[in-house]
């Protein structure tokens, strides 16, 4: 959970967080990085103070990160039959229009299975690749249209 927060604090270039939101990080490495996701509002930790930073990622867990990261839209329910108890269906469903997934097998997510560090670089790679597409992509006004201001 703690690499993950730095190598996406650091992909996204988040700020340095004002606040300590947790208080299991303290003394970690990663503190100003998962600080600094909990003041982006990406995450709220795995229980009320706590975030759980030695604790294995779960995918389904990623996908509800990487879909708040990314403010990915709602997304039809995908027809992974792992997915229908997961607290995190309707970001799984995100993650895989987005692009950024396509499962753990033809028909299934795995949402309770651990991240691994291949996964997640494979997860991360196509994430910020999708958040770098979107900022470069034209705005109205760009194109001659009429200015937001």
């Amino acid at each position: 959970r703690e690499q993950l927060a730095t190598f996406l604090a650091r992909g996204l270039a988040l700020p340095p967080p004002a606040a300590d939101y947790f208080a299991d990080d303290t003394g970690s490495p990663h503190e100003a990085d998962i600080n600094a996701l909990a003041e982006a509002g990406i995450t709220s930790g795995c229980a009320s103070g706590l975030f759980c930073p030695a604790q294995l990622l779960s995918r389904q867990e990623l996908a509800g990160l990487l879909a708040q990261a990314l403010d990915l839209p709602q997304a039809e329910p995908v027809s992974f039959a792992d997915v229908v108890a997961s607290p995190h269906a309707d970001d799984i469903s995100s993650l895989v229009a987005a692009g950024i997934s396509l499962g753990c097998s033809a028909d299934q997510f795995c949402p309770w299975a651990a991240v691994s560090r291949e996964h997640m670089a494979s997860f991360l790679r196509r994430s910020l690749e999708r958040a770098l597409a979107e900022a470069r992509q034209p705005r109205s006004w760009d194109l001659g249209g009429p200015s937001p201001i």
